[in-house]
């Protein structure tokens, strides 16, 4: 099968390559993938590559042979999975606790970008608690965390503001439910019941 496989290159750190089908553990399925998606800690990694990683985090498709030990979706499943690696590939070995079944009105390409950054955005949301009726200022807010922060604490309840400098970016965090856009961090106004911090700690925030 064809794979991205990492060449120890930072010039060119990913190539596509002929790689053996993987075979799965007792508790994985094969999934054939329709789509991956592309995070920033693996283009991160990509910056000093390992020679041989394959990478790929977040990928849906359709599960082909189901988990040895009975624990897979029954049939042909149109699945998401959150693989640890490996998922740049025609076909992946996942770890049935870490796949999901998609609603038919999911699409692959939709799905393959939730499992990371979805998953991020949920544990946040879980750390912070409740939400409802709480102002909650999000910097980051661009981003794919960002986006999925703003529709679940916006939808649980939440006076979102969030931070971003793209206009564009902007109107669609609005149309998620944002309550206020911010350009700059500095034009922020509080108090806040929550701040969601998410651009490295560089920016400092004096509440009031």
């Amino acid at each position: 099968m064809k794979a991205f496989v990492s060449t120890g290159d930072p010039a060119e750190p990913v190539v596509l390559a002929e790689v053996p089908e993987p075979t799965p553990r007792a508790n994985e399925a094969l999934v054939k993938v329709e789509a991956f998606s592309v995070n920033r800690g693996e283009t991160f990694k990509l910056e000093a590559p390992v020679p041989g990683v394959r990478p790929g985090k977040d990928i849906a498709g359709l599960v082909v042979q189901p988990a040895a030990d009975g624990s897979a979706p029954a049939g042909i499943a149109h699945v998401v999975g959150h693989p640890m690696a490996g998922g740049w590939a025609e076909f992946a070995a996942v770890p049935t606790d870490a796949l999901a079944v998609l609603p038919d009105t999911v699409s692959s390409l939709e799905g393959a970008a939730l499992p990371l950054a979805g998953l991020t955005a949920l544990r946040l949301m879980r750390t912070a608690g409740p939400v409802l009726g709480r102002r909650v200022l999000l910097t980051g807010a661009p981003g794919g965390v960002g986006h999925y922060v703003t529709e679940l604490t916006a939808s649980a309840g939440a006076e979102v503001i969030a931070v971003t400098r793209d206009a564009e970016r902007g109107a669609r965090l609005i149309e998620l439910g944002a309550a206020e856009i911010v350009h700059d961090l500095a034009d922020a106004r509080g108090p806040y019941d929550i701040v969601l911090e998410s651009t490295d700690g560089e920016a400092v925030l004096t509440l009031s």
